[in-house]
């Protein structure tokens, strides 16, 4: 009852509710990530075993031999095919890209269809697929086509019925999130779309199931018969390696929220340390009074171990809330319902709570008990304890917090030297900044001259206080930099006559009638390029499975199946660097030629058709994929592909007055597949802005852990300022003076911190320029204006709010205190 009555009269000071909120924000944040990435891993783990569809799967660019099928049935198995492929659908009044896959009636041999016969509905399982002459197409997709159940959608030349919404097909569930809308038809209608033409980009699978004998023997056989590009994959399989993507997803929203963590815990080492020095002579006098060691360390530990769990259970509430809101934020991204969110990931945040008790609050408070009974005849005099012991509890225990969050030991020690190296650069700034406020202030007699004073009066305090104050503001101009700027700016680097359409799967015969109605409609377009498919399988005469074992490390070039072309003079955006582009040798994109380590007169062996040619690289080009026209990692010579049958992809431009008239027209090349890059990257858009509104969420967080720690480094000096205070009234200072101090040292502290924050923010987004969305690198004049003005402004306020008190002291507590 004694502790629940000192416990109840603590929270009337500001102290320990300080140490709640701080409490509070660090377990929502934990918890309100943990809670949502655990439902992401969640809807991966339900939908893995309808990842494939089957026991297991083959998944190839070639079609499925028949010898495979005869096999698998023999041996008992059932089987399945189906082919993937993107190409237009028409309905209504439009036209849209899509993604297709032509199955077979059996399928999916394991798992099941959602769909629906209303429009964004939650969905009905069904085994049965698609009836030959029907098509079960998304929701989204029936929206962009303006299409209701019973109406027709035409894929290539064959017209198909809607006749059931589709909310999810096992080929989907790969993705939590996807772009290009999708449709499912029958495998028996595929031969009448006629959209399948040599060269197109289809992905065949072989899907099969039976009992795990039959399975086993028969994935032996099949192993041998593969090719070393292709294997058999498993449900199993695929999920574990998407949830650890979602893993990594997690570690690194966890670590971004770690900022706020720490911050809510030097908030709270800062509360606990005025706690400890308001009550030194309370525990001196229970010791005077016979109360034991043991006695106070009960007594402390019941207030901790309160304070802990109202804070675990208000944050974990609050948490609950955040991740609700993330989710529903995200929604539209979605191609699947959440499920609901497993309350053991609470643990999480309960972690996060013990850990910074134990590392911010529990070395200060020991302090209490150390407290000699002599402290009652001397108020002043020391207690014995190392500020450094202090610092290295709270420095292990934000390591210690960053191990949990990643699961690792790699990322947490790079944060650490890099926050290490910011820290020591903000103090290094600050330490001078403060120094020079000091000449200024020097036999202060005015209100700005004290402010200033008291900058370097504090240092450690305000330096401390700078550190964090630039990290928010960096954070906060960084994120509005990406949001905003980055991306207005990528856009007005793009000229207005940049392609904005590609055309593929064209054939020879189709360029004539093609280019004459550009032409005619003044439509801009770029040239025709030839593509054959082929495969990188050897770099100078080296295998590439024994050059990237595991497929480590694996260059893009090599690990898939490439466009080729062959050209006699170099398209716009491209430039040779190296050696000469003469259409005999073979011609590499500079970045291709890096990543794969190789240089002029190294050779690599592709494979095309069956076939293996081996060709020196003679030229390395520059490539400007900004530019939306056709590019090629690979430039072959005209006498190695011509033998092929080929398909054209070219680029066009076109506006609003033209796109209308050329969609009708297009209608007539129904095995034209078109890519409308404007309406991507309207989309792609979306999604940053979406994301970005999540991540402002942790942003807020760690906003409202920098303002309680501001507030709580002002209330662990309070005493100090009513010191001073009391003395400036004393000295005939008036309020006037003292709340003009008060804002000149808030507010410089701010104006600092919004400076170097700037800096921080524009050398970050110099460098998402450069190296993230490789563009020409502009400055960001706007955020040295918004940086500085909201840091002097946030932190006056919240400055002075907290220090509130100083305006009211009387001069006669400084008599009081002699």
């Amino acid at each position: 009852m004694f502790a629940w009555r000192l416990l109840l009269r603590e929270f009337k000071t500001g102290d320990v509710l300080t140490l709640l909120v701080a409490l509070v924000l660090s377990v929502a944040t934990v918890t309100g990530i943990g809670l949502f990435v655990d439902r992401l891993q969640q809807s991966f783990e339900v939908q893995s075993a309808n990842l494939l569809g089957a026991d297991r799967s083959v998944r190839r660019d070639d079609p499925i031999p028949l010898e495979w099928i005869e096999e698998a049935q023999a041996a008992g198995l059932e089987t399945a095919r189906t082919a993937s492929f993107s190409s237009m659908a028409f309905g209504g009044e439009g036209l849209q890209l899509a993604q297709i896959t032509a199955v077979e009636s059996n399928y999916p041999l394991r798992g099941a269809y959602l769909t629906d016969t209303n429009p964004f509905g939650a969905g009905v399982e069904t085994s049965a697929s698609p009836l030959p002459g029907t098509i079960w197409i998304s929701s989204r997709l029936a929206s962009l086509l303006s299409v209701v159940l019973d109406d027709t959608v035409r894929v290539g030349e064959k017209e198909l019925r809607v006749s059931k919404y589709l909310v999810r097909d096992p080929g989907s569930a790969t993705s939590a999130f996807s772009i290009a809308p999708r449709a499912v038809m029958n495998e028996a209608d595929l031969a009448a779309t006629e959209v399948i033409i040599p060269g197109s980009r289809v992905r065949y699978a072989f899907l099969y199931a039976g009992d795990q004998s039959a399975l086993e023997s028969f994935d032996a056989s099949l192993s041998a018969q593969l090719p070393e590009n292709e294997r058999i994959r498993t449900p199993i399989e695929r999920g574990e390696r998407i949830g650890s993507t979602v893993n990594r997803a997690e570690s690194f929203l966890l670590l971004a929220g770690t900022l706020a963590v720490v911050m809510s815990g030097v908030a709270m080492a800062l509360a606990s340390s005025r706690y400890v020095k308001r009550h030194l002579t309370q525990f001196a006098v229970m010791k005077t009074l016979g109360a034991t060691p043991k006695r106070l360390v009960s007594l402390m530990s019941f207030q901790v171990v309160m304070i802990t769990l109202l804070g675990i259970l208000i944050g974990s509430a609050l948490g609950l809330g955040v991740q609700e809101f993330i989710a529903q934020l995200l929604s539209s991204l979605m191609t699947s319902e959440l499920p609901a969110p497993s309350l053991v990931k609470l643990w999480l945040g309960a972690a996060t709570a013990g850990i910074s008790v134990l590392a911010f609050c529990a070395p200060l408070l020991a302090r209490l008990i150390q407290v000699p009974p002599l402290r009652v005849l001397q108020p002043n005099a020391e207690i014995k304890g190392s500020a450094v012991s202090l610092f290295v509890f709270g420095l292990v225990g934000m390591y210690l917090l960053m191990v949990v969050y990643a699961g690792g030991w790699t990322l947490p020690s790079i944060m650490m030297v890099a926050l290490g190296a910011v820290t020591l650069l903000v103090f290094l700034v600050g330490w001078g900044l403060f120094r020079v406020s000091r000449s200024l202030s020097r036999q202060a007699t005015t209100g700005w001259q004290v402010g200033l004073a008291s900058l370097h009066r504090r240092l450690v305090s305000n330096l401390f206080q700078l550190l964090v104050f630039t990290l928010i503001i960096m954070l906060s101009l960084v994120l509005v930099g990406v949001q905003s700027n980055l991306i207005r700016d990528w856009q007005n680097q793009i000229p207005e006559d940049t392609p904005n359409h590609y055309l593929f799967n064209v054939q020879a015969q189709q360029l004539e009638g093609i280019s004459q109605y550009t032409q005619s409609a003044n439509i801009v377009s770029s040239d025709w390029f030839p593509m054959v498919r082929g495969r990188v399988t050897h770099i100078n005469g080296e295998a590439v499975e024994v050059l990237f074992p595991d497929r480590r490390d694996e260059p893009e070039i090599a690990e898939r199946e490439l466009n080729l072309t062959w050209a006699n003079e170099l398209g716009e955006g491209t430039s040779v660097v190296e050696g000469n582009f003469n259409g005999e040798g073979l011609s590499i994109e500079q970045e291709a030629a890096v990543e794969a380590g190789v240089t002029l007169g190294d050779e690599l062996t592709i494979n095309i058709g069956g076939i293996d040619y081996t060709l020196p690289i003679t030229s390395i080009r520059e490539v400007d994929w900004q530019s939306m026209q056709p590019n090629f990692y690979l430039i072959l010579p005209e006498s190695v592909l011509s033998d092929y049958q080929a398909n054209y992809v070219s680029s066009v431009f076109l506006t609003d007055a033209t796109a209308p008239g050329f969609y009708r027209f297009m209608a007539n090349y129904p095995t034209v597949s078109m890519l409308n890059i404007g309406e991507l990257l309207k989309q792609v858009q979306a999604i940053i802005a979406q994301l970005a509104s999540a991540l402002q969420i942790v942003l807020a967080f760690i906003l409202s852990a920098g303002a309680l720690v501001l507030i709580a480094s002002v209330r662990a000096t309070l005493d100090e300022r009513l010191e001073e205070g009391a003395l400036l009234r004393t000295l005939g200072a008036t309020k006037a003076v003292v709340r003009q101090a008060l804002l000149v040292e808030f507010g410089a502290l701010g104006l600092f911190s919004g400076l170097v924050g700037a800096a921080g923010a524009e050398l970050s987004l110099i460098g998402l320029q450069h190296f993230v969305f490789e563009m020409e690198v502009s400055p960001h004049p706007v955020l040295w204006v918004i940086g500085p003005l909201a840091g002097w402004l946030i932190v006056t306020i919240i400055g002075v709010f907290a220090s509130r008190a100083v305006l009211k002291v009387p001069p006669i507590r400084l008599l009081r205190s002699i």
